[in-house]
């Protein structure tokens, strides 16, 4: 029985009230949002410009560490940008020297760059065959500041570059930058393909344009303002460039989600009701899914700040706070404009609505319902299916192979590999420090030790090349290397050189480069045996990029069980408030998770594996970014949980009517099958328009929660659900008396 808005403000629910009152004061309502547009509008614009770079790493392990100490002891920066200089008619490198001098002399010139150091100074930075060499270019800024720098770089060698000699700007900081220069590019791509498509989809779902209209309205005005604030949250903390990605994939999909329900909801109402009448109950009941629905999504995505990683709390700060300004505008705003528009919602109809399949939804239930086991029995068969490939996943983190193979920057990176072996682009860094202050680092002890671990790790097969002061000249022994280095005053010029470059009075630096990728498994078990590297009177900290790499896997994989528990311990709180069961809560978190697990298992078939590679136009790299599921789970917990929400709101309020468990079934998807439906549909096209930008990582997020959406909407709502629920009969709302939930919701209610 609806409730009657006359009854006094004490006996309506919560929700209730809100949808009084936004209509009572829905000229209010709407000139508050309007404010909050239009300064969102004054600062949205320069948001870009205060998002930093992707960082992706922990920072305080020991990677960090190791190079907090030689940036300290050597000056050593591990985050210097390096020109690449290649001669593609295979004649040596020297015969263009000419033009090499130039490019560098228009570099040093640059206010911006304090020092650059080429082959010429450096005989190591020259390849073995003469036709690759590189410089290390040293900055006067850092962070964001680091940009403009790099862009007039860039702008220098495309005016000044000529055949045959090739010329590539790369390192850590310019992969940062090219990530943030393709987010923006691939953003406006996404919006231009997604919006389109779905007022298209809205129009076949409402069939008026004023009713299509209103779902996309909200979700822009979520994301404007939503960006607006980011704006003012990025200047007192850091946020990654890919949270402007977060922020509109959510935005566009949750907003036009949660306005969908809430615009089917008050055209059903309307049908037999006044507009006042119509816009409190569709809070009182859409309002009120809504509200839950949102509230578990913003739980997965509050639960990225437990992770001691920039990008993750990057993406949990944006997510959680679109999703909330997504709820706010879906309780408030749209009443407010329910309230104006009345019946004007459904003018301007140019297609004949989507409805009369009410009738196909009710009789699929009945068929799911006749076919329990069976129907259980295949879909879990079909999703673990899909689960296997997730058996074979292989972690790493991404790097600048992850950029587009078109990019220079990473061009640069496979010159490298080609001509000074693949790991000379991530060496290991290993600082070694003498832990007695009296006895300096190059002590006849520590000389032989240090030489003794060097030729062995020259003979180990997983290192290609090790660069320290005790094997700069393979002429000279053990002892040779003592008489020296504890003598330095009869050291000849080179030595002399090495020693003042790579070492100090308590440290010295020995690089090593291993045969195999740094998100190689070789890679990963070489820095762990140099970690528990133990010798008296040395400590040993092992940096470099395959180091931090597996800092932040470690990090990542231990902390992930925790926030896994936490998240699951509060939505199942939430979700027991809202159903008054603590069996649907667990049948809906485990539901969830065989979902999410059926689209970590078409990630790995996809970007590890390299299928749809053409389609999809990628380069696979071999593994996964660890940050990847990390990201996804806490998006998509939530986000899969929304359509379990809306269909079990309807299934209660049928069970609450009537209490018979069956017939609940087949009212709640015949009400809310068509909605889910469309509602999937929308998310699938705004989320899928982001599996055809250009970055593997948001590339990846967009194809992974569309599928889990399609999965989820399929297999897990249209049939697990309904099977599911049969099969367990009455016990679908039982719940302990001790725990009172009916206080809780006579609260609420």
């Amino acid at each position: 029985m609806k409730e009657s808005i006359e009854k006094p403000a004490s006996q309506l629910s919560i929700f209730a009230r809100i949808g009084r009152l936004t209509y009572r004061y829905r000229a209010l309502v709407i000139a508050i949002w309007g404010l909050l547009l239009l300064l969102s509008l004054a600062t949205a614009p320069r948001l870009e410009s205060v998002l930093q770079g992707v960082v992706t790493t922990y920072d305080a392990g020991e990677a960090l560490q190791a190079e907090q100490l030689l940036q300290q002891e050597l000056s050593i920066e591990s985050d210097a940008l390096t020109l690449v200089f290649e001669s593609r008619d295979n004649r040596p490198l020297l015969e263009h020297q000419t033009e090499v001098e130039q490019q560098l002399t228009r570099i040093r010139n640059l206010s911006a760059v304090r020092e650059v150091v080429s082959a010429s100074e450096r005989q190591e930075y020259l390849s073995a065959d003469g036709r690759t060499a590189y410089s290390r270019i040293y900055l006067k800024v850092n962070g964001i500041d680091v940009y403009p720098v790099i862009s007039d770089i860039q702008q220098i060698l495309a005016e000044h570059q000529r055949e045959p000699l090739g010329i590539y700007l790369t390192g850590k900081k310019v992969f940062d930058y090219e990530d943030h220069r393709i987010s923006e590019a691939d953003l406006v791509r996404a919006e231009a393909l997604a919006l389109p498509l779905t007022l298209i989809a809205l129009l076949f779902v409402f069939g008026s344009v004023v009713a299509a209209a209103l779902p996309v309205a909200m979700a822009v005005m979520t994301v404007s303002v939503s960006s607006g604030l980011l704006y003012l949250v990025a200047l007192q903390m850091d946020i990654s460039v890919f949270a402007l990605n977060l922020t509109t994939m959510l935005g566009l999909g949750i907003g036009i989600d949660f306005t969908l329900v809430m615009v089917s909801r008050f055209r059903e109402e309307l049908g037999s009701s006044s507009t006042e009448q119509a816009v409190v109950r569709t809070v009182d009941t859409a309002g009120r899914a809504v509200f839950f629905s949102g509230l578990t999504t913003c739980i997965g995505l509050v639960s990225l700040l437990l992770f001691p990683i920039n990008l993750l709390r990057s993406l949990g700060v944006a997510g959680s706070l679109v999703v909330f300004l997504s709820i706010a505008a879906a309780l408030t705003l749209v009443p407010a404009l329910f309230g104006v528009l009345g019946t004007f919602l459904n003018r301007w109809r140019i297609l004949r609505p989507a409805t009369g399949n009410q009738g196909f939804w009710a009789f699929f239930a009945r068929r799911v319902i006749r076919h329990s086991v069976p129907a259980v029995a295949l879909v879990l068969v079909t999703v673990t299916l899909l689960i296997s490939p997730f058996f074979e996943a292989r972690w790493g983190l991404g790097g600048i192979k992850t950029l587009p193979a078109d990019i220079e920057a990473r061009q640069g990176v496979e010159v490298l590999e080609k001509s000074f072996g693949v790991g000379a682009t991530s060496p290991i860094l290993l600082a070694v420090r003498s832990t007695n202050p009296d006895t300096p680092i190059l002590s006849e002890n520590h000389i032989a030790t240090l030489y003794n671990l060097v030729d062995q790790w020259q003979a180990d097969p997983r290192v290609a090349k090790v660069n320290s002061l005790f094997n700069i000249d393979p002429q000279l022994s053990k002892e040779n290397y003592q008489q020296l280095y504890t003598n330095p005053e009869f050291l000849p010029p080179p030595l002399a050189d090495a020693v003042e470059r790579f070492s100090s009075e308590s440290t010295t630096l020995i690089a090593i480069n291993s045969n195999t990728d740094g998100n190689d498994e070789a890679s990963f078990e070489l820095v762990k045996e140099l970690r528990n590297l133990n010798r008296e009177g040395l400590e040993f900290l092992v940096g470099g990029q395959t180091s931090s790499s597996l800092d932040t896997i470690e990090v990542v994989t231990q902390r992930f069980p925790l926030v896994l528990a936490a998240m699951m311990t509060v939505t199942f709180v939430a979700l027991t408030i809202l159903f008054q069961s603590v069996v649907l809560p667990l049948k809906a978190i485990f539901l969830n998770l065989m979902s999410i697990s059926a689209s970590f298992g078409a990630l790995v078939f996809v970007f590890q594996q390299g299928n749809l590679k053409n389609l999809l136009n990628f380069t696979p790299v071999g593994y996964i970014d660890i940050l990847l599921p990390i990201v996804m789970f806490c998006v998509l917990f939530g986000l899969s949980m929304d359509y379990e929400v809306f269909l079990l709101t309807r299934m209660k309020e049928a069970y609450d009517s009537h209490g018979n468990n069956r017939d609940s079934i087949v009212e709640g998807l015949e009400r809310t099958g068509r909605i889910i439906t469309s509602a999937a549909l929308l998310m699938i096209i705004v989320t899928g328009a982001f599996a055809f930008t250009s970055l593997i990582f948001i590339k990846a997020l967009g194809l992974g929660v569309a599928l889990a959406v399609f999965i989820d909407s399929t297999l897990i709502r249209a049939v697990l659900v309904p099977a599911s629920m049969n099969l367990l009969g009455k016990w679908n709302w039982w719940a302990p008396k001790f725990l009172h939930l009916n206080r809780i919701q006579w609260r609420l209610d």
